[in-house]
């Protein structure tokens, strides 16, 4: 009888905890609504700094998203997911203060949350992994967006993320995330749209090609690793079109910087 009490109160425990992470992931959605279309008046304003912080938004949300499914919202965990989501801020602050030294900074500190979060908190080593995983995701992407080759064409890629971001959203109205072809179909949108968007630009075609070929490969694998992730998340059953679309988008993020696709099209090698 103890043995059942215990596996059911673990159980309601668990229960609770998929519902506060389904009422976070509703207003998670009504936030990234009101970001992407900050995204629209940015262009029309040709704000750069509304621009650059409507894009670190983006990030921090998709990082709160995915710590809430590894981790308690109605616990005391919800401590380690603001230390988590303070350590992804963090370029931030250090592109405000200073910019010598800001990556050996940030993962000296990516190094000591782990600790923090073993000795503090009663986690397991395999979810404290994917937790460090995805903060390393969203704090080298909003690196990437704060450095000045970013800045310089930020117009640019403003557009190569919108345009995917459209297509991407049409795919999903039909499904294409539950086919076996979707990973062609994620590769070549990313070429059909980084050549697209290209050709208005002085841009040498073979420099396009060979940018967009890299940026499309690298982001369908990163896209699968976080997919991956995604599915082993402990508070989530389910998982909505907008997921899909976000995640491919901070796939394609993070791509831009591994392949540096903005030196490439400009012919830097």
């Amino acid at each position: 009888m103890f043995n059942n009490y215990i596996t059911n109160h673990f159980s309601f425990q668990a229960y609770l905890g998929k519902i506060f992470a389904r009422m976070l992931e509703v207003q998670i959605r009504y936030i990234q609504v009101v970001l992407t279309t900050a995204i629209f008046v940015g262009l029309l304003m040709d704000n750069i700094q509304l621009l650059t912080a409507v894009f670190v938004g983006l990030l921090l949300v998709w990082q709160l998203e995915m710590l809430s499914g590894q981790l308690r919202v109605d616990s005391k965990e919800y401590r380690l997911i603001l230390i988590f989501i303070s350590v992804t801020f963090l370029p931030v602050l250090f592109n405000i203060l200073s910019e010598s030294n800001i990556q050996t900074l940030l993962y000296i500190v990516l190094l000591l949350v782990p600790l923090l979060g073993i000795f503090v908190m009663d986690l397991n080593i395999f979810k404290l992994g994917n937790l460090l995983f995805s903060t390393i995701i969203s704090m080298t992407v909003i690196h990437f967006i704060l450095t000045q080759y970013f800045q310089d064409n930020i117009m640019y890629l403003t557009y190569l993320f919108l345009l995917l971001f459209f297509i991407k959203t049409i795919a999903t109205l039909f499904n294409v995330q539950f086919s076996n072809f979707q990973y062609f179909f994620n590769f070549f949108a990313a070429v059909v749209v980084f050549v697209g968007v290209s050709s208005f630009y002085d841009y040498s075609i073979s420099h396009v090609l060979l940018a967009g070929t890299f940026t499309a490969l690298f982001t369908v694998l990163i896209n699968f690793l976080i997919l991956k992730l995604r599915f082993e998340s402990e508070f989530i059953n389910e998982l909505s079109t907008q997921v899909y679309l976000y995640d491919y988008l901070v796939a394609f993020l993070l791509s831009l910087f591994f392949v540096d696709a903005v030196n490439i099209v400009n012919g830097l090698f």
